[in-house]
């Protein structure tokens, strides 16, 4: 088994993205659009300060999973209210 963080949300970097973004939707009570421009706007300050290179370091995509997972419950806290 191995200890290398794995990212739960790093597929959204992929062209498998509209699909996971769906199943988030559901699972927060978001609409699919909401989904993937959050990730967008949580990703871009993060990698805008990492060196620039084609592939996402562990360490940028553990704190743009932090993050986004935060910023997903508020918002969807807010929907519930």
């Amino acid at each position: 088994m191995s200890n290398q963080y794995q990212s739960p949300y790093a597929g959204l970097n992929t062209n498998q993205r509209f699909s996971i973004a769906k199943q988030l939707a559901g699972d927060y009570h978001l609409d699919v659009s909401e989904v993937l421009f959050t990730y967008l706007k949580v990703a871009e300050p993060i990698l805008a300060k990492a060196q620039s290179t084609k592939q996402i370091s562990l360490k940028s995509q553990k704190q743009i999973d932090e993050q986004f997972e935060q910023t997903l419950k508020k918002l969807s806290q807010s929907k519930e209210r």
